[in-house]
């Protein structure tokens, strides 16, 4: 008699199969990952090098620029939006904010703010960034930019509650950037001056579309 063949005994699936494919998935994430971030330095390194391009073109705000003098009327001299340049002086400007009110509002770090400043309106659409850029060759100006909803009188003091404040005290230009998402945003954007200082400045808004997700 033939001896009975006996079947190989299955062998256990080796410990390490799952750990493999756990090892290619985290492979696979990174390289998902570095690409997307790869992509984002290039757009961000693509928009850097546009802005330094359109800002080297641009001609610089002449310290004599035919511009209004004339104080406004109430806080406010003028409305801000999306794509809008806007030439101005804070010569003539009305002096409600200075340094303790923005250290208190945390804008900025306080200093003196002793001299008159200019202050627009903006609204920012729903679901877009705004950047606003002041541009003040003659003169070192700073830029703020107050959360708040002015409709008339007088600007917003230091009983009001104010939600945020930002601002840029860089020599020779400044820029904030400001962001709405589902509901629209108000701001009260200030031009003002170190010390008494005045002078000259060109405001610009450019905007741009936050994806909805």
């Amino acid at each position: 008699m033939r001896p009975k063949l006996r079947a190989a005994p299955r062998r256990a699936p080796l410990p390490w199969a799952p750990l493999r494919w756990t090892v290619l998935g985290l492979v696979y994430a990174v390289v998902i990952l570095g690409c997307a971030k790869a992509e984002l330095y290039k757009q961000k390194a693509e928009q850097l090098a546009a802005d330094a391009k359109r800002k080297a073109t641009t001609p610089a705000m002449p310290c004599d620029a035919d511009v209004s003098e004339e104080p406004p009327l109430s806080c406010v001299s003028g409305k801000l939006w999306c794509g809008a340049t806007v030439e101005g002086t804070t010569l003539g400007g009305l002096h409600n904010w200075d340094g303790e009110f923005y250290n208190d509002k945390f804008c900025l770090p306080g200093g003196d703010y002793s001299g008159p400043e200019r202050v627009y309106t903006l609204d920012v659409p729903e679901y877009t960034a705004a950047t606003v850029e002041l541009q003040s060759d003659c003169v070192d100006l700073d830029l703020v930019a107050v959360s708040f909803t002015w409709s008339s009188g007088a600007c917003p003091g230091m009983q009001h509650n104010i939600p945020n404040c930002d601002g840029s005290s860089d020599a020779g230009g400044d820029s904030i950037e400001l962001q709405s998402f589902a509901n629209p945003g108000s701001y009260m954007i200030a031009v003002d001056g170190k010390g008494s200082e005045t002078g000259t400045y060109r405001l610009t808004v450019r905007c741009a579309g936050i994806v909805r997700r």
